[in-house]
């Protein structure tokens, strides 16, 4: 009601002032439109990402790896493997029954200087942009050795994958029970197109308690093994294309 009144108020002044035959002044109809752009410009992000913590990722608290064999980032770029643990099994005994052993958690600083325990993880970054996917293997080069002694029949598996990200977005799948064989490439990270973008943690265990249990050796008590320290490396591979 208080809107209609004004506007039958108004009407009643303009009538008004032509009855007196008042000069009224209108305002000019033209008027005038220009335009303006909006602009971005994207290039290629080449830097290194820094490894943060799987169970509490946060790119503004990177963490600190404490194993001395350090290995540095072997494909800092807009698709990249960012960090890999190292797996220790530790000192045993030697044995004629069949045993699984079971890595060690992997130390890590956090960033606020405390020395802390996280389930052996990799994590890959993708900044490219495309969203065109990507495909993470892992290859056991060859099987653990100890000068010319090998631990035959021995088996590397990796399990109980458990996904996180600081990012939100679509997760890639992850292979579960990963055992492998040495010299066979083994899945461990599917992204399909739009799925995994930015970066993605892929720890072993949910939690510290299920990461102890999630990578294990497995040696037939029949293997022969001659004192020293048997040893191997894994190849993790990423590629700009899903599987």
């Amino acid at each position: 009601m208080k809107k209609t009144a004004y506007s039958t108020l108004a009407a009643t002044v303009l009538l008004t002032s032509f009855a007196f035959g008042a000069s009224t002044v209108l305002a000019d109809e033209d008027g005038a439109s220009m335009k303006s752009v909006g602009t971005i410009s994207y290039v290629t992000d080449d830097s290194s990402v820094n490894p943060i913590d799987p169970m509490d990722p946060d790119p503004e608290k990177p963490i600190t790896p404490t194993d001395p064999d350090d290995h540095e980032n072997p494909t800092a770029g807009p698709l990249s493997i960012d960090y890999v643990s190292n797996l220790r099994f530790g000192e045993q005994k030697t044995t004629g029954t069949d045993m699984t052993y079971y890595a060690q958690l992997d130390e890590i600083i956090d960033s606020e200087g405390e020395n802390i325990k996280r389930p052996n993880f990799v994590q890959v970054t993708d900044k490219r942009g495309s969203n065109a996917g990507w495909h993470l293997t892992v290859t056991q080069d060859g099987q653990f050795k100890s000068g010319a002694n090998e631990l035959a029949g021995a088996v590397l598996t990796l399990d109980n994958a458990t996904l996180s990200t600081p990012n939100g977005g679509i997760e890639p799948t992850a292979s579960q029970a990963i055992a492998l064989t040495p010299g066979s490439a083994s899945d461990v990270l599917d992204a399909k197109e739009d799925q995994g973008t930015g970066t993605w943690l892929n720890r072993f265990g949910a939690d510290e308690e299920e990461g102890q249990s999630s990578v294990t050796l497995s040696v037939p008590g029949k293997t022969k093994k001659v004192q020293g320290e048997y040893k191997t490396s894994l190849t993790w591979t990423l590629t700009d294309t899903p599987a």
